[in-house]
């Protein structure tokens, strides 16, 4: 089986010891550890700052090379613009992505973003990037999983199809307690918890849809 994952930091494996930049993942991600155990081939996607929409394009791009695609969605406030530059993530209120390129201008959207935003509007486009990619790999009969790396809860009566701990867990959650690097993300052990989660759910449900 190959599998592939798309995600933002928590999932590249930020801070894990073999990280040496911003491009290579972590060996110790949860999503190798996933695959190690699985015996499944895998493609890690992740990129540190990513945000939704950036997943929603590799899923799309790739739809027909993998056969099991697991979406670790950001939090639903990280979204999209793009300029002469390129693409970059907003992520209303906080100043800046540190791993994007910044001009004056990209500043002066992120700040009024920041300020004039609604997360009613953000959390509607999220739920609906959600069902839409759902309905995509179902269209395409692709076995997937959903899962959230951070955020708060959403209150909502919509609910997804093998979205993990919807609406109110995210690996926060499942990785409390256990050691964080120095920027907030959890290390090895909490990659483990993850990976194991996400394991007992293949073995025990028959996984993916």
């Amino acid at each position: 089986m190959k599998l592939l994952t798309v995600g933002d930091s928590f999932t590249f494996g930020e801070e894990l010891s073999d990280v040496i930049d911003n491009v290579t993942s972590s060996r110790f991600a949860w999503p190798e550890l996933l695959g190690s155990r699985l015996g499944w081939e895998v493609t890690n996607l992740a990129k540190p700052g990513s945000g939704n929409t950036r997943m929603i394009r590799n899923i799309v791009n790739e739809i027909d090379n993998h056969d099991v695609f697991i979406i670790a969605w950001s939090h639903w406030a990280r979204i999209e613009f793009a300029d002469a530059i390129g693409t970059f993530d907003i992520w209303p209120g906080c100043s800046a992505l540190p791993h994007e390129q910044f001009s004056p201008h990209r500043k002066n959207a992120i700040d009024y973003v920041t300020r004039y935003h609604s997360d009613d509007y953000l959390i509607r486009q999220y739920l609906l990037n959600v069902e839409l990619l759902e309905t995509f790999l179902k269209y395409h009969k692709k076995k997937y999983i959903m899962l959230s790396a951070f955020g708060k809860p959403i209150e909502t009566n919509k609910t997804f199809t093998n979205y993990l701990g919807w609406p109110n867990e995210s690996m926060m959650e499942w990785t409390y307690g256990t050691p964080q690097g120095p920027g907030g993300h959890f290390l090895e052990q909490g990659h483990q918890r993850v990976a194991d989660k996400i394991y007992e759910y293949i073995r025990h449900l028959d996984g993916v849809s």
